[in-house]
């Protein structure tokens, strides 16, 4: 009996490539240097009408955004080390078909090994390419059904939003009202490992206190990892104020009984009216989103409702913009490091350099960093850009084996595993580069979670790293905060510096900074040294360590 396409069972085997194509499969082999992309045979055949893609930037130009992860960041942040048979990697992503008029997604499995070059640091990737569209979608179809969190028994985030979506409908269609209110649990950072279960206790508890407290036609969903949502339904303005208080109060109400004992919960509280003041579900959604972010930085354990405000509007709007600049650079590689001198005030030696990201325009000009960094953070990609110049920093000791330098990192990579594992994966390969890196972290993310920041500094320390805390005087850091965290260094906020020569005010602050960290211990770094004036006050001050233009600007790294 033949087979289905006439070939006879145990005959010749067919030909591997045949197998790929009719199983809508290639391969491809990805080499780091070049970004070339090559195919064998060719690139997927669901791909095929949309244009070659020949380096991995066009590829990942192509990856879908919200994809969880991507072959570039699997591989590019791998800890995992090379002995001679490359290192696996299993993922699984969206790809956006450029030729679809419904803007489609593509699934695909890519699964491959990449191999390291001398340094251990992935020089290439091979693997297969298999569209898996229909099968992802059957996944989908089956995880619908089941759209519960299991920790909390409310609805998950996915459910949540098409329910929001659907009230937002109704209540434009009968003319009526519906509201979001989010509940962020605000100590819920400072039960680290050592609680046992008292975090997911502590959650599921909020959950429960909040279902409490429902009307019946209202929803109640788990927005993310510490934040609820509140879909209320035929909610008008006055009564989201009176909703937030009645939730409010059912959940401070008394402290919470967990394994590790009773626990007192505080919340924060946003909320927002559609259509009155959002029009859809991503727009509610994201409004109140911004809200729930600004009140937390300046009042925690509060309450608040959106308002138009023409102008952060159109500063989010900015934001968007320059935030897709920044993801437009990172694909491309467009990113790079200048180097600015830190010296010793004494002997006015080179101690170290800071390590200061440029982006290159596409007319060449190249820019700080600085003008993208509050947008990606707000946006939630800052971590892509520490991750780069983490890279370019290594890159940089590997190449000057006798420099030492400093590197910049955001609040958000202070909590970024990725990140963390990254770092300590390439010194374990390569343990000489720890004594010649300090990683700034700024005042202002410090005091945001002191316990996460304390385990961050110690476990850098472990690893030979020592830490400097940046901008100090800008925020609310005490001395006491200080020594909790264990940092090597305090750098002087430029801004006190820089307006010494002026400002009585200002000399004395740095001189009191000055006493104090040399009677604790810490050792001290003024920025924005412009003149020898300045310098010879800081000096005279006692302080250990001058940057700014007086002792070098940035520039590229030499020996």
């Amino acid at each position: 009996m033949s087979s289905a396409d006439g070939a006879q069972p145990g005959g010749p085997l067919p030909d591997l490539r045949q197998v790929l194509v009719k199983v809508q499969a290639s391969g491809y082999r990805w080499t780091v240097a070049t970004d070339a992309l090559d195919w064998n045979p060719h690139q997927p055949h669901a791909l095929a009408a949309d244009g070659a893609i020949t380096t991995g930037a066009e590829w990942a130009r192509r990856i879908d955004p919200d994809a969880m992860a991507t072959r570039q960041s699997t591989v590019m942040s791998s800890t995992a080390r090379d002995d001679g048979c490359g290192v696996l990697y299993e993922l699984e992503y969206p790809l956006r078909a450029a030729s679809a008029g419904d803007g489609g997604l593509i699934w695909v499995e890519d699964i491959g090994r990449w191999h390291a070059d001398a340094m251990g640091r992935p020089a290439y990737a091979e693997g297969i390419v298999r569209v898996v569209t229909e099968r992802h979608e059957a996944d989908q179809r089956l995880a619908i059904q089941t759209r519960i969190d299991p920790l909390t028994g409310s609805l998950n985030r996915p459910k949540l939003l098409d329910l929001l979506g659907m009230m937002i409908n109704d209540a434009r269609r009968f003319q009526s009202s519906c509201a979001l209110l989010l509940v962020a649990i605000e100590n819920i950072g400072v039960l680290d490992g050592s609680y046992g279960s008292a975090p997911d206790e502590l959650v599921a508890a909020v959950a429960k206190r909040l279902r409490s407290s429902m009307r019946a036609g209202d929803a109640l969903g788990r927005f993310s990892h510490s934040v609820f949502g509140l879909a209320l339904a035929n909610c008008t303005l006055p009564d989201l104020h009176v909703a937030a208080r009645r939730f409010i109060d059912a959940v401070h109400g008394t402290p919470v009984p967990t394994s590790a004992g009773p626990i007192g919960v505080r919340v924060t509280c946003a909320g927002i009216v559609a259509p009155r003041h959002a029009d859809n579900q991503p727009e509610l959604v994201t409004r109140v989103s911004d809200t729930l972010a600004e009140l937390r930085r300046k009042k925690r354990g509060s309450f608040t409702v959106y308002a138009p405000n023409p102008e952060r509007d159109e500063q989010r709007r900015q934001n968007i913009h320059l935030a897709e600049e920044l993801v437009s650079a990172l694909d491309e590689r467009r990113v790079s490091l200048v180097y600015q001198p830190v010296v010793d005030a004494r002997s006015g030696e080179v101690a170290w350099h800071e390590a200061l990201a440029r982006i290159a325009l596409p007319g060449g000009e190249r820019v700080s960093i600085m003008r993208y960094v509050e947008a990606a953070e707000k946006l939630g990609l800052v971590h892509l850009l520490d991750r780069r110049v983490l890279e370019l920093a290594i890159e940089a000791l590997n190449a000057h084996p006798t420099a030492a330098l400093a590197v910049n990192i955001s609040a958000e990579t202070i909590g970024d595993e990725d990140w963390r594992q990254h770092l300590l994966g390439t010194l374990r390969r390569n343990s000489a580069i720890a004594p010649r890196l300090l990683i700034e972290i700024t005042e202002t993310a410090a005091p945001g979670d002191l316990s996460e920041a304390a385990g961050f500094v110690a476990q850098l320390h472990e690893a030979g790293i020592r830490i400097a805390l940046d901008d100090f005087g800008a925020g609310q850091t005490s001395f006491r905060s200080l020594r909790a965290l264990g940092v090597d260094l305090v750098k002087i906020d430029g801004d006190f510096v820089a307006g010494m020569g002026s400002r009585v005010e200002d000399r004395a602050f740095v001189r009191a900074i000055v006493s104090l960290a040399r009677d604790i211990g810490f050792r001290t770094v003024a920025e924005r040294v412009e003149d020898e004036a300045t310098a010879d006050m800081l000096k005279g001050m006692g302080v250990d360590y001058l940057q700014g233009d007086r002792c070098g600007a940035p520039g590229a790294l030499e020996g």
